[in-house]
């Protein structure tokens, strides 16, 4: 996850075709609000079709953020 110019790795707890709920391996930043825009990347590999969420936050709390897809974007 990116987000205020800072990278964030998380694992996905739950994902569904309109958004997912991610546990950061971090804690959350305080910063962070729902309604906040963020960009999500899903790959393992990411010279291997990355892909790109463009999201929005709508849950947070101290280990968990979901967000919901607005844009896909394919690298």
């Amino acid at each position: 996850m990116s987000f205020d110019g800072l990278d964030f790795q998380g694992v996905i707890e739950n994902l569904s075709l309109s958004g997912a709920l991610i546990k950061l391996n971090d804690k959350t930043p305080n910063n962070i609000q729902p309604g906040d825009n963020c960009d999500l990347m899903f790959n393992s590999d990411q010279d291997l079709y990355p892909i790109k969420y463009t999201s929005k936050v709508v849950r947070v709390d101290s280990e968990i953020i979901g967000v919901q897809f607005l844009e896909l974007n394919i690298l």
